[in-house]
């Protein structure tokens, strides 16, 4: 038996989700016993280098066995252009977005079941106080990047959510969303795992059986559980 993936990529706002944030944990809880979450964020990544490593990302699975893909970057590609290593300019950035979901869709996954995440918002005064003047993530610079996201996933006709409005909508109070300026709080990851939901409980989860039996359909004796 071949349980089915769930395969997410990011960077820390990914990475990280099994911590404070949360979100991961509970997409993982959702699917339990229905299929294993594999996070692949990758803290700090542009998408120049998730583009690189995305054949190794999928060479340990099969088409087949993968049900859905959660995509969210651009935090790091829209970070001022001191942040050498890391920036990625907003046209790169469109190409390689579009090279990211054209390899998954040619890889197999079905276009309804990849879901593409805008950035979030960033909250400059707090995230400046943490990294000083190393502080090279702005809020105006990562906006044009969560616009062109959520237009190549029409383009594209995929799935998207556009995180970031989500977080304009919180109002004058998104700062709670964020733990560190940066990266998402426990309130935060509630927020993205709210918006995420709708679009996964019909596009993947619905498709999905409970693995093995209940235990109460059990005899007394079993000899097989199939």
């Amino acid at each position: 038996m071949t349980w089915k993936k769930l395969i997410l990529i990011g960077d820390s706002n990914t990475q990280f989700a099994h911590g404070r944030s949360g979100w991961v944990n509970s997409i993982s809880d959702l699917f339990q016993r229905r299929c294993d979450v594999i996070n692949r964020g990758f803290s700090g990544y542009n998408t120049d280098q998730i583009r690189l490593i995305l054949p190794k990302i999928f060479s340990e699975f099969k088409t087949e066995t993968v049900c859905g893909v959660i995509i969210m970057l651009g935090s790091n590609d829209s970070t001022d252009q001191q942040a050498q290593i890391q920036h990625v300019n907003l046209e790169k950035f469109s190409d390689n977005i579009s090279f990211i979901i054209d390899y998954i869709i040619n890889w197999g996954v079905p276009k309804n079941k990849i879901i593409l995440v805008s950035p979030a918002k960033i909250f400059d005064e707090k995230w400046q106080q943490v990294k000083g003047p190393n502080a090279f993530h702005f809020d105006h610079l990562v906006k044009n990047y969560a616009q062109e996201v959520i237009k190549i996933a029409k383009n594209k006709s995929v799935m998207s959510v556009d995180f970031r409005q989500a977080m304009e909508d919180y109002g004058s109070e998104y700062h709670h969303l964020l733990h560190d300026g940066l990266h998402l709080s426990k309130e935060g990851g509630d927020l993205l795992f709210k918006c995420l939901l709708p679009i996964i409980e019909k596009n993947i989860l619905g498709d999905l059986q409970i693995n093995f039996p209940d235990w109460k359909n059990f005899s007394l004796n079993q000899q097989e559980i199939v």
